[in-house]
């Protein structure tokens, strides 16, 4: 059940930068007075054009990425720094980032026409309430999360794969690429002993992912160029990952 939800993860993991406004509602001012954002209730982790996005639906792409990570690297990992950066800061960007991704792809799912089928719908809430049964039921409690809400979320990201789906469907692998790639990853892997044949077969999944992941991160950057994104450091800085 949750192939989407890793898949869309796995996306978000690679570079992906946002070419629209972006900061903190706890230091932008406006014209010498605060902004409307950092004097409103401070319940909510962050927004994308001035909706905001509360604790508990952020808790959900967090929640994934807290399982992504201790899968990786067992629950240690949190005691890990990425170049100088906690683990956890790593993985709350990452939701950051993932938030930006479904919402701005769902904005966009009328242009490449693309809706949620009922099918669709009966997925997303059995994907609901798989997640929502592992997440920590006083931390739901804490941030507000009920059945209802994570299903509402699923739906998006339900939605988000079938925007990527479309966007990348005109893709042809091209083999003289390809067997270009093999040629580079044979030679930086030289205690790789696999019969080119094996590698060509092992390899080509990965690859075409990989190319798919490109156009689409070129269509979701064109989309997200007049995106404004905040944090609200106020409760981003309160999180701990290791609750949820």
């Amino acid at each position: 059940m949750k192939k989407i939800i890793t898949l869309f993860i796995s996306i978000l993991i690679t570079a992906f930068a946002f070419t629209g406004c972006s900061g903190s509602s706890s230091d932008r001012e406006e014209g010498g007075q605060t902004s409307a954002v950092s004097t409103a209730k401070e319940e909510y982790v962050m927004t994308i054009n001035g909706e905001e996005i509360s604790a508990g639906e952020f808790s959900i792409y967090l929640f994934e990425q807290k399982t992504t990570f201790e899968e990786t690297g067992g629950s240690d990992i949190w005691d890990t720094d990425f170049n100088g950066v906690p683990a956890s800061e790593v993985a709350k960007e990452n939701a950051y980032n993932s938030v930006l991704y479904v919402k701005t792809a769902c904005e966009n799912a009328e242009e490449v026409s693309v809706s949620l089928t009922e099918e669709d719908k009966a997925e997303a809430a059995a994907l609901a309430e798989e997640t929502f049964g592992e997440m920590n039921p006083e931390y739901c409690k804490k941030v507000g999360l009920d059945l209802e809400k994570t299903t509402e979320v699923m739906e998006e990201i339900v939605l988000h794969q079938k925007v990527r789906e479309s966007v990348t469907k005109a893709f042809q692998l091209s083999e003289a690429d390809y067997s270009a790639y093999v040629d580079s990853y044979m030679e930086q892997h030289p205690e790789d002993n696999s019969p080119r044949a094996t590698l060509e077969s092992t390899l080509r999944e990965d690859y075409i992912r990989s190319k798919k992941d490109e156009i689409y991160k070129d269509q979701i950057n064109k989309w997200a160029e007049n995106i404004k994104a905040e944090k609200n450091t106020a409760v981003w800085d309160s999180i701990e990952i290791t609750e949820l």
